[in-house]
């Protein structure tokens, strides 16, 4: 379970179902958060986490936790710097989160997952944008097949296949701020 709490990690290191009045009208926004739970299939075992995801323009705050509060982890980074911090352990500090999961023996192009959650490419790579077959958008970066469903504004559901690794993100409570929340 440890490997795979580290996967979720890893995966929120980077970023149910919303109604319309939680949706921001400001969609470009570079101040903002959102909420919500995301599940990881791999390597033949599943686990799933909730998250808080706070995102100021190159620096954000991501608080997990696993069922019931366990495993609880907050990732904080910026353009500089990293960091993961789990329980009683040391703090964890890297870079880059890629050099970070690295680390943790895991490679994950995870600083494409604030603009992926967002329902956008990472502007910095090559993207190829699809259809999927239930007419969602859908693209491929970074060898993933990132698939949105539903969201008028913003995604309140995406789905990324890579290989034999799946996860779902299940996005709720967003929120578009004029200044950043973090202190």
């Amino acid at each position: 379970m440890k490997p795979l709490l580290l996967l979720v990690a890893a995966t929120v290191l980077a970023a149910c179902s919303t109604t319309p009045d939680s949706q921001p009208t400001d969609t470009d926004s570079a101040h903002w958060s959102v909420s919500g739970k995301v599940g990881i299939w791999a390597n033949g075992e599943r686990e799933t986490a909730n998250f808080d995801w706070q995102n100021c323009a190159q620096r954000y705050r991501i608080r997990l936790s696993g069922p019931l509060g366990m495993g609880a982890a907050i990732i904080e980074g910026n353009d500089q710097e990293v960091s993961l911090q789990r329980g009683g352990e040391a703090t964890v500090y890297a870079d880059t989160p890629e050099e970070l999961l690295a680390a943790l023996g895991w490679i994950m192009p995870v600083s494409a997952l604030r603009y992926w959650l967002h329902g956008d490419p990472d502007p910095r790579a090559p993207s190829r944008q699809l259809t999927s077959s239930n007419n969602y958008p859908s693209l491929e970066q970074h060898g993933w097949l990132v698939e949105y469903a539903a969201g008028d504004l913003l995604p309140t559901k995406v789905n990324m296949t890579h290989h034999s690794a799946r996860l779902k993100w299940l996005l709720r409570d967003w929120q578009t701020f004029e200044t950043c929340p973090l202190s």
